[in-house]
């Protein structure tokens, strides 16, 4: 406002001059003396307006290449924020950045338009927050580094773990391909047995039961192997000899009839008497077949595991028996799958 009221008088001077006015010289020379430092004075507002906008002009420039610097990083902030949760928390500490970008340039226009800070205050308040662009920048591209590091190690233990079950899946049908042969072999060489129902062969998913009735192998009472059983297990067991790759546990199984009369002072009970039959197969298998004995094992159930009813002659029959099983190696007993197939 002063800087017009000087125009407005140099202006006024000079019009009251030219207007011909009488003064004297000396008015005359003072006058336009003052004319002189009022025209200057316009010339240097003029230069002074001239570098005001000359400077605004540069500060916007500045402004507009730094918001154009943060929205390139904001862009490569959003590409990298989807691979892994934890970017994302960076991308949005990286919009806060930008909205404090933009009230600082808020801030910045408004002190550029006040005239309260320099040229050079500017760039340095640009500077900094560029700066700060960049690093949180470094940071989210060493975090995507260590992402793709880590799920490129994943993806590796991942193709081990494929290989391995593909492997397992292998053996497994191989190991089943053999059993179902054995239970070919072994049906095919009991057929008159099976026929005549005193030999029963079971396949399962993983492992072979030979299901043997009492009255082929033992007396009433006794654990001693009677001649027709001996035939008949020599059978089993030349078949049980050629298989390498699995164990063999010989099972007693008998009704639930107590032991009584002078049998009970050497069979207490149906324990004694299922174990004792068990034991008499184990020793048969081993010496006369020649299977190893770190193959074989024995086990009395008495008669806990009832293949049927005891109310019934026909039940009680049934559940007196001797069942041969055929096991995986690192299998432990009792952890079988259920029965999928049964022999004739």
């Amino acid at each position: 406002m002063r800087k017009l009221l000087r125009i407005l008088c140099c202006t006024g001077i000079f019009s009251i001059l030219v207007s011909g006015c009488v003064v004297s010289e000396k008015d005359y020379l003072l006058k336009e003396e003052e004319a002189t430092r009022c025209a200057g004075t316009l010339q240097m507002q003029a230069e002074e307006n001239r570098e005001l906008r000359n400077e605004l002009s540069a500060c916007q420039k500045g402004l507009s290449a730094a918001e154009s610097r943060v929205e390139g990083v904001t862009e490569n902030l959003s590409r990298t924020s989807a691979e892994k949760n934890e970017l994302e928390k960076m991308l949005a500490a990286q919009q806060a950045v930008g909205e404090e970008l933009k009230d600082q340039n808020y801030k910045l226009s408004n002190l550029l338009q006040e005239k309260e800070v320099s040229q050079s205050s500017v760039i340095r308040e640009t500077m900094e927050i560029n700066r700060r662009l960049q690093e949180t920048n470094v940071k989210l591209r060493e975090k995507q580094a260590v992402s793709e590091g880590e799920m490129g190690r994943m993806e590796r233990e991942l193709d081990i773990l494929r290989a391995r079950n593909l492997e397992l899946e292998r053996q497994k049908d191989t190991e089943l391909q053999k059993l179902k042969a054995t239970y070919d072999e072994l049906v095919a060489s009991l057929k008159e047995e099976i026929e005549a129902g005193e030999i029963q062969v079971r396949r399962m998913k993983d492992r072979l039961s030979v299901n043997l009735v009492e009255k082929i192998l033992f007396d009433s009472g006794r654990a001693d192997l009677k001649s027709s059983g001996v035939e008949v297990l020599g059978k089993v067991g030349t078949e049980l000899a050629k298989i390498r790759d699995k164990r063999i546990q010989i099972e007693g199984h008998t009704d639930d009839v107590p032991i009584g009369g002078a049998l009970k002072e050497r069979f207490p009970s149906n324990w004694e008497l299922s174990a004792a039959r068990a034991m008499a197969v184990v020793h048969f298998l081993q010496e006369k077949t020649g299977i190893e004995p770190e193959k074989l094992s024995a086990a009395g159930y008495g008669e806990y595991q009832p293949a049927s009813s005891n109310e019934t002659p026909e039940g009680r029959a049934e559940n007196r028996r001797i069942e041969i099983v055929l096991l995986p190696l690192y299998e432990r007993i009792g952890q079988a799958q259920e029965t999928t197939e049964e022999g004739p």
